[in-house]
């Protein structure tokens, strides 16, 4: 399943997602339709009927606890903003910022506190 935000809401994306067997579940973008009247292709209104759903609402907000994680990576370890050439030199240092946020989620709980680059200390 591929939850994605109301950007993506266009029968494109339904249809390709469908076409490799996955379910697509996006937020209806108002621009794109007013009501369900204006919508002609068949994924977008089972989507939207889902949306409608308490089942589909309650999975709908389980997305916004990856965008805060998004948000973490991009904000406070720069994973937006790099200048670095080659796939392989982005991937590493992908992966060394996730090892870097997966020691602090350690260090939060082991030490039940709440750790941040954020910190002054850590801006030296």
């Amino acid at each position: 399943m591929i939850l994605a935000d109301a950007g993506y809401d266009c029968a494109k994306w339904f249809e390709v997602s469908d076409r490799l067997g996955m379910k697509f579940v996006a937020a209806v973008n108002k621009r794109n339709s007013k009501d369900f009247s204006n919508v002609k292709n068949i994924l977008r209104i089972k989507n939207m009927e889902f949306l409608r759903s308490e089942e589909g609402q309650k999975l709908y907000k389980q997305r916004t606890k990856i965008e805060r994680l998004f948000g973490k990576l991009k904000g406070e370890y720069n994973l937006e903003q790099v200048r670095l050439r080659g796939f392989r030199t982005y991937k590493k240092h992908v992966d060394w910022i996730m090892i870097t946020y997966l020691i602090e989620v350690y260090i939060q709980k082991i030490e039940n506190c709440k750790f941040s680059f954020k910190y002054t200390w850590n801006n030296l």
